[in-house]
């Protein structure tokens, strides 16, 4: 789903490198196309994608609100992870905006 076709390991924090394939999968940072790939999803896809947000929840958010949440130019590999965290965040919802 990601527009990137990979992403650099290098400019992921080394404890979120095995979540580079979810944020393949479900990191598009246009907010429809992933609303309607979450929407699209099996339950267990959903399933998959929620537990796996939640148990990185807090090295997520040490690394996406840290130093490079204040700059003014984000890497591929932050805005797949913001997105595919928002991904889960609406699977959460569940609701449809678009």
């Amino acid at each position: 789903m990601n527009t990137q076709n990979e992403l650099n390991p290098d400019n992921v924090p080394p404890n979120l490198r095995l979540l580079i394939p979810f944020a393949l999968t479900w990191g598009t940072s246009d907010d429809c196309e992933r609303e309607q790939a979450v929407e699209q999803a099996s339950p267990a896809q959903i399933a998959e994608l929620k537990a796996t947000v939640a148990e990185f929840d807090d090295h997520l958010d040490t690394w996406l609100a840290g130093d490079e949440a204040t700059g003014s130019v984000y890497s591929n590999e932050y805005i797949a992870f913001s997105a595919m965290r928002m991904a889960a965040d609406y699977a959460r919802m569940n609701t449809s905006a678009c």
